[in-house]
């Protein structure tokens, strides 16, 4: 599949939040879930005058295009609202906890990623809290710039990505997908066609090989990145109940039907150099700088990759993007696509909730969403706003209602143990310390182990 046609059908409808970066689930506060959004307007719709400061988390650190991008929208935001002050504190990677601490310690800031599990019946220990502001009465609210209510502005698909049972917690940014893209001169220059199946991916590999190029790039330094790899091959070999009821510990994962199989091909794509020279200490932003160096031919990676990448990528680069491909044979789902929505929260115990609500609102306003897609390549959250081009059938998937597989499973917001259990003897298997069958009884081994 070629990028003007990412999808084959339908991705499988099931839905969580996505966090780039890490996520954020716990909290000891046994307070009640807080009903009714405190911010944004009176019952009538009609607009709080907004002042003071507000405090908005960044996943981007300071001095890249994304948080520069954010301070544009903050001056914005400043002008178009004169007594507010908003200062971005960047909450991504290694200041993940220190932004957990502050919400521990009632001194939250306003608008937060993660401290959202719609996973979990109750929302998570945020949200049965009453930490993170329940936005329903606000999304019942027209929103300037579409037809009808700010959650009817959310594309069907997305909306249960933000929801605890009838109620929305979260505002979505942008949708992700995770999927190959490729090199597009390197495919044409040794006649490769775009694989569809597992098979035609080896085939290809081996070819691009033979030429003396890589044919994968991944970072050694960032496990999920090569999680994703066996996360795609069990979809496809057994399914995403089964490997869901693994992490849990309801059911052992190399007893299941076609797991076996999963690993097996695992090993093969692994081995015999099929990856990049020294990937094992090369962090994500080199190895996504060696796919476009032409050092490799193909990367699975997240379609933030263009946008994030933009500064990097030669002008005459031309990028192609796939599914993963099926497996002949596999019994589980060949068309699913893992992705999610980078979704943003009100922090309850935030200084300044109106302004927070109001922020989420100027995110989703249409011209600064198009501008997003526009200067990124990523993909909106709302209705009405064109796809970049090659995700198309990505935003006509979610207005039709389907959702995504859980990207990473979800496996970021569980525990450290239920981590290291899943994602380490998959790591093993990538640096050559252990064979497919090894690493599935470790991951076997170890997901029962932490369920205790």
């Amino acid at each position: 599949m070629n990028r003007r046609s990412l999808l084959r059908a339908t991705a499988v409808a099931t839905a969580v939040m996505l966090s780039l970066t890490a996520c954020i689930t716990s909290s000891d506060d046994g307070d009640e879930p807080e009903t009714e959004s405190s911010g944004g307007g009176d019952a009538s719709g009609a607009p709080a005058e907004i002042t003071g400061d507000l405090e908005v988390v960044s996943f981007y650190p300071e001095g890249s295009p994304d948080f520069e991008r954010l301070s544009g929208l903050a001056e914005a935001f400043e002008a178009q609202h004169d007594g507010v002050d908003v200062t971005l504190t960047f909450g991504g990677g290694q200041d993940v906890p220190q932004i957990e601490a502050r919400w521990r310690a009632d001194d939250p800031p306003d608008v937060n990623y993660g401290f959202l599990d719609v996973t979990l019946p109750d929302g998570g220990p945020w949200v049965a809290a009453g930490d993170t502001m329940n936005l329903q009465p606000a999304m019942e609210q027209p929103l300037e710039g579409y037809d009808g209510t700010w959650e009817e502005a959310i594309l069907p698909g997305v909306r249960p990505l933000i929801s605890v049972g009838d109620d929305i917690y979260g505002a979505p940014e942008s949708v992700t997908t995770l999927q190959f893209f490729y090199n597009e001169a390197i495919f044409d220059e040794l006649g490769i066609e775009v694989p569809e199946t597992f098979d035609d991916l080896i085939a290809a590999a081996d070819t691009i090989k033979a030429a003396g190029i890589a044919p994968f790039t991944v970072t050694g330094t960032f496990l999920p990145y090569m999680q994703v790899y066996w996360d795609y091959l069990a979809l496809r070999h057994f399914g995403l109940d089964g490997l869901q009821q693994a992490i849990a510990g309801e059911a052992e994962l190399a007893s299941l039907p076609g797991a076996q199989e999963a690993a097996a091909d695992l090993e093969a794509l692994v081995a015999d150099g099929n990856f990049l020279d020294g990937f094992r200490g090369v962090d994500f932003t080199s190895a996504q700088m060696s796919f476009f160096q032409g050092d490799a031919a193909m990367i699975l990676m997240g379609s933030w990759l263009i946008g994030e990448m933009a500064a990097a990528i030669p002008a005459d680069f031309q990028t192609g993007t796939f599914a993963f491909p099926t497996v002949d044979g596999g019994s589980g789902d060949q068309d699913g696509l893992f992705g999610g929505t980078n979704a943003q929260v009100v922090a309850a115990k935030g200084q300044n909730p109106d302004a927070a609500e109001a922020w989420l609102q100027f995110i989703a306003d249409p011209a600064n969403q198009t501008a997003y897609v526009e200067s990124t390549g990523g993909i909106s959250a709302y209705t009405g706003i064109p796809a970049p081009e090659g995700f198309e059938d990505v935003t006509a998937m979610l207005e039709e209602g389907a959702a995504f597989a859980p990207s990473y499973m979800g496996v970021l917001a569980l525990s450290q143990e239920v981590q290291t259990a899943y994602q380490q003897p998959i790591a093993q298997l990538f640096f050559g310390e252990i064979d497919g069958a090894t690493m599935l009884t470790q991951m076997s081994e170890g997901l029962q182990a932490a369920a205790g």
